[in-house]
């Protein structure tokens, strides 16, 4: 019960908080089987708002039952009244349709997986939010109670956005005009990069700036973390991850010169992950983000499209960053989680094991108000702090923090 109250919350705060639903817009909600129940919570929230949802549910056992003579190319034709339906929906609220999205193209077939590239295509102009609620099935490969998970999944969804966004606007804060980063934590991480010219952008997990600017119109939920796209040839050093469960990977150790991985060794897996690199394309084994997850609902729990956005973790990736405005093309991108990791950009202290430092966070506002208010010296220090405390991070301030931290 206590369990099926929190979904219940979830999907309240998904289509009040994250969706910004209105009044009379016509929705559409795509789940598979496996995450029904909770589709089913999210159209009676929208009926609640005087919406109107439509659900199309994806069985995709019955798919493989019924479509056993039907050939190929028909399989991937996505109808003319099913596009139809897609390009006037207002808002869509996309679940994970595959019970194992990892091996959804060995067991679905090419055909299937190309459909569902085609409705991708079809909604791209459309506000979306993809909600990643996976199948019992999925966290069982991955050594994980499916309870477990799905409390994680609530928690992280009913949270305070308005203090996940002031979080954020810390961290990009300090991140944003600076030029090298550096990292370490107690696995023995030691690694430095460029990030000087490169855009910060930052994942809070709502479509509040979609309605409003017509900007970040794609959301991820469970949401939460400031990114950054490094220069692709700027990483030295070593990184170490504790495990890349969903590959069976324990204790990853990675050694990067000019941005690319030179050696790697592993505890466990490391045929696996060399596998993973040989079967890529492209620029697979350069660095692509420097991400820090900013929700403080957000526990740990070995799932990394989850453990990224905990407050407290930091993530590097390599592969693929077109879409964060790198110039690395990939047929990956692969993230790989620090749990307590201390950051520094130039010579600021942005976070010590995987605590945002109140020093830093002192040294932001200072900035904005030597350029607001024309104060210099003690007085500075001084009314930076009690803004920092008794300001309540009022959005007139975040806004301009993120422009002048790095000036």
């Amino acid at each position: 019960m206590v369990l099926e109250k929190l979904m219940k919350e979830a999907a309240r705060s998904t289509v009040n908080r994250c969706a910004c639903l209105r009044k009379g817009m016509s929705t559409l909600i795509i789940c598979g089987k496996h995450n029904l129940a909770f589709a089913e919570y999210l159209m009676r929230e929208c009926y609640a708002k005087h919406a109107y949802p439509h659900l199309w549910v994806f069985d995709e056992h019955l798919l493989l039952k019924k479509t056993k003579t039907t050939d190929e190319k028909t399989k991937a034709i996505l109808p003319k009244h099913t596009r139809s339906l897609l390009e006037n929906s207002d808002l869509v609220f996309w679940l994970s349709q595959f019970e194992n999205p990892k091996t959804a193209w060995t067991v679905l077939g090419e055909a299937v997986c190309s459909y569902w590239d085609h409705v991708e295509e079809s909604m791209k102009t459309k506000p979306r939010l993809l909600v990643n609620l996976l199948s019992a099935k999925c966290m069982k490969t991955m050594r994980i109670a499916y309870k477990t998970y799905l409390a994680t999944f609530a928690n992280a969804i009913n949270v305070n956005y308005d203090r996940v966004k002031k979080t954020g606007l810390n961290v990009a804060a300090g991140l944003n005009g600076r030029k090298m980063i550096h990292i370490t934590d107690p696995n023995g991480t030691d690694l430095s990069f460029s990030i000087e010219k490169r855009r910060v952008g930052m994942e809070v997990g709502t479509l509040e700036e979609c309605f409003s600017t017509g900007r970040e119109c794609e959301v991820e939920i469970p949401a939460g973390e400031v990114y950054v796209a490094p220069q692709e040839d700027s990483a030295y050093g070593t990184l170490v991850t504790d495990e890349v469960r969903d590959f069976n990977i324990r204790r990853l150790q990675m050694d990067f010169e000019k941005g690319r991985i030179v050696h790697f060794k592993a505890e466990k897996g490391r045929a696996s992950f060399q596998n993973l690199l040989e079967k890529a394309q492209g620029n697979k084994d350069r660095i692509a983000e420097f991400g820090v997850g900013i929700n403080h609902g957000m526990k740990p729990i070995g799932l990394r499209i989850y453990d990224e956005k905990a407050l407290g973790t930091a993530h590097v990736a390599i592969g693929n960053n077109t879409h964060l405005g790198g110039t690395n093309k990939a047929s990956i991108h692969i993230d790989f989680i620090l749990y307590k990791p201390t950051i520094k950009a130039d010579n600021s202290l942005i976070m010590k094991e995987g605590h945002v430092t109140n020093k830093f966070c002192t040294e932001v506002y200072r900035k904005w108000i030597t350029r607001k208010n024309g104060v210099t010296g003690g007085k500075v220090e001084n009314q930076a702090t009690t803004t920092l405390m008794n300001h309540n991070q009022n959005n007139d301030y975040q806004t301009r923090m993120i422009e002048i931290a790095g000036r």
